[in-house]
């Protein structure tokens, strides 16, 4: 693709996202799209934080990762928000157009969630220096909804552009080979991606035309996680649960709505389910 074909297909599918999504909360004018060289994410997404999300600080993770493996990243404000792109020549359109319904998907989500708040604004990203004097069962708590919230927003926003952006006709048993490649890095030794991995996985199953069918969903178990192998059923079991929890909220009317309960619950399921596949797959850190 060409700088101005990546250009045409970003406004084209910000419109395809407001025609499809209900109500959304923005208007094409409230979007601001970027695309900058890869080496120049990082530079381009603080300065376009400290015009239209000034309380946004990108620590030094967030920078490298958008330098080396972020394709693109919603920096939502209260006001305007922005996507941010890499320009990739080498992109098929259809790649570049899910990539952007995921990050439109992001500021959705995030303006929607809790009536006009923002969930991350109200209970934080995890422990910060801000509140030092956590009791140990409050930073544990504090860390089931840093994770919950870390699952869902990737789960939800990448369900949304599978639905919209897919043929819609694939099957469970088409995508194990490539679902299968996430399922070791939701580990203690596989650093920032874990909850990704799992939102993946999770979101591509369950836009699948069998997500529902008892064999198909049997048979991608025995793929991700063999009886044969030691504490096979206790993995597939913890995996199940956050698999359902997800698919229980998705057959609401509004499931982009979300509660502390829920997040809470989602991360304590997901570092359940962590753990129990680190012992199954033997990597501890």
């Amino acid at each position: 693709m060409t700088l101005k074909e990546m250009q045409t297909c970003a406004a084209e599918t910000l419109s395809y996202f407001l025609e499809v999504m209900p109500e959304a909360p923005f208007t094409a004018e409230d979007i601001i799209i970027e695309l900058a060289p890869k080496e120049q994410m990082a530079e381009r997404a603080m300065a376009l934080c400290e015009k239209y999300v000034p309380d946004k600080h990108l620590n030094e993770s967030q920078a490298a990762q958008l330098v080396n493996s972020i394709a693109g990243n919603a920096l939502i404000g209260r006001e305007k928000s922005a996507v941010l792109c890499f320009i990739d020549y080498n992109a098929n359109r259809h790649w570049f157009r899910q990539m952007l319904f995921h990050e439109f998907a992001h500021i959705f989500c995030a303006k929607s969630e809790m009536d006009g708040e923002h969930f991350i604004d109200i209970y934080g990203s995890g422990t910060t220096p801000e509140n030092p004097n956590m009791t140990p069962d409050e930073k544990t708590y504090d860390g089931y909804l840093a994770s919950g919230y870390a699952v869902w927003s990737e789960f939800i926003a990448q369900f949304l552009a599978l639905v919209f952006t897919e043929p819609g006709d694939y099957r469970i048993a088409d995508v194990l080979e490539y679902l299968g490649r996430f399922v070791p890095e939701i580990s203690a030794a596989s650093g920032d991606n874990d909850k990704a991995a799992l939102a993946m996985i999770c979101a591509t199953l369950l836009s699948c035309v069998d997500a529902n069918n008892a064999r198909a969903r049997s048979r991608m178990l025995n793929t991700f996680f063999p009886k044969t192998r030691p504490f096979a059923q206790e993995v597939r079991q913890a995996f199940s649960e956050c698999l359902r929890l997800l698919q229980s909220h998705l057959e609401r009317e509004q499931p982009w709505k979300i509660t502390e309960e829920f997040i809470a619950e989602l991360g304590t399921k997901f570092v359940l389910f962590k753990m129990m596949n680190s012992v199954y797959c033997g990597t501890f850190g």
